[in-house]
């Protein structure tokens, strides 16, 4: 969560109704007193490490709505799930498989360029 959502509210709802670590940057301005003792312990103990693996999480789901639509077709919930689940099966095949590819390519352009390279050298 970014800066939005810092509120005391939210921090007591994620940590007392949810059982999770909130892991959301405090909002100040010159230096004024936090308040609320949840947003106290998240300026004391903010989790840098753990925020910024927040940019992959969301890098991916851009992903997977740009290219296998972020919109369900189903209507029933249990429908949705699998939904959901098949595209993601499919998102993470396809990052494999482009891994995979540019990875057969680069290797075949760095053994070809070593093959020109010997060849010129003779």
């Amino acid at each position: 969560m970014d800066m939005g959502y810092d509120s005391e509210e939210i921090h007591r709802l994620i940590r007392e109704d949810l059982h999770a670590d909130s892991i959301i940057p405090i909002r100040s301005w010159n230096n004024e007193v936090i308040g609320g003792y949840y947003r106290q312990e998240m300026a004391l103990n903010f989790d840098d490490v753990k925020y910024r693996k927040r940019q992959q999480v969301e890098n991916r789901f851009s992903v997977l709505k740009r290219k296998f639509s972020g919109d369900l077709k189903s209507r029933k919930y249990f429908i949705q799930i699998k939904e959901i689940t098949g595209k993601m099966i499919v998102c993470n095949l396809h990052r494999f498989l482009q891994i995979l590819f540019f990875g057969v390519f680069y290797r075949a352009k760095i053994c070809n360029d070593l093959n020109i390279r010997a060849r010129n050298h003779d």
